[in-house]
């Protein structure tokens, strides 16, 4: 059975299971359905994530039986800082932001996992070049040009400078000019361009016997006009998070609501447009583990933000 599977036969347990583990937690009925605001980045840019907005908000709002409105942050720094600070009461957040989140509040909690194409609920960082170029491996890519997506990305920049770490080499002088794309597509449009001569970004966890594929460029696509050089291990999919503004009283109901998505034609929409997954599953913490060990410090210093 695939890990979609296996979630999907869970859902009608799921509400039963909660409440088992916390008898005190009162039933959906009896909680205050009070607004919501759920904060997104724009990983995509900027189109897709106000697409992503009117796609969740009426779904949720629905779903939920209260008013949920998507607030759309510029990165994932101000999000991370938005939900540590209570600012929105959930969020649609990358690994990194979400430890980082953790680190400020202890009330953040993670919800949900990001369940992609064929039950995969991991992705890696990859260093992608155009198909046909002769840069073949990691140590090809040395003195060469870079396009990262931001400082606080996880695959398209923090994990992707680890894989350079771990070969022995320094991030900061590897290669010969650096550049800030914003979003992963235009970090493959660069790339396409020639404007830099390689990319950090994502490809996400492959159906058994397939190859990874540059998924982070499918809104630059097709995706077969670029090769991946070099992968990290794998990550987990992002995040839905609750902040210490989120009301627990309603963690069993608005979990039950994500993942039922998975189990309706609207809902599968929404999984596929907005969120850009096939379901959700449940979040525990040794999910983050490999995210809080790269923010530990390393020689002294912590890696840059």
């Amino acid at each position: 059975m695939t890990s979609l599977a296996r979630l999907l036969s869970l859902l009608p347990l799921l509400p039963a299971l909660a409440l088992a583990a916390n008898p005190k937690t009162p039933t959906a009925a009896a909680v205050p359905k009070k607004p919501m605001t759920l904060g997104i980045a724009q990983p995509y840019g900027e189109e897709p994530a106000k697409k992503a907005k009117t796609l969740i908000e009426p779904y949720l709002s629905n779903a939920l039986g209260s008013p949920v409105t998507v607030q759309i942050f510029p990165g994932n720094d101000e999000l991370s800082a938005a939900l540590a600070e209570g600012k929105v009461e959930m969020a649609w957040i990358t690994p990194l932001a979400f430890v980082q989140a953790t680190q400020k509040s202890q009330d953040v909690v993670g919800l949900l996992k990001a369940v992609r194409q064929g039950g995969g609920l991991t992705y890696r960082a990859a260093f992608i070049t155009k198909t046909g170029s002769a840069l073949k491996s990691l140590k090809d890519l040395k003195g060469k040009k870079v396009a990262w997506v931001s400082k606080s990305s996880t695959s398209g920049y923090l994990f992707a400078r680890e894989l350079i770490r771990k070969e022995g080499e320094n991030p900061d002088s590897f290669f010969s000019s650096e550049t800030f794309a914003g979003d992963h597509p235009s970090v493959c449009k660069a790339v396409r361009a020639g404007t830099v001569d390689v990319g950090a970004t994502f490809a996400a966890e492959p159906a058994a016997g397939k190859a990874l594929v540059a998924n982070g460029c499918e809104d630059a696509g097709p995706v077969s006009d670029f090769a991946i050089v070099a992968s990290s291990a794998d990550l987990p999919n992002e995040v839905i998070a609750a902040g210490p503004s989120f009301d627990l009283r309603r963690q069993n109901e608005v979990t039950v609501a994500f993942a039922k998505m998975a189990k309706n034609d609207q809902g599968k929409q929404v999984l596929k447009d907005g969120f850009r997954v096939e379901a959700w599953a449940i979040a525990v913490d040794g999910d983050f583990i490999p995210v809080a060990d790269l923010l530990k410090p390393k020689g002294g210093a912590a890696p840059k933000k």
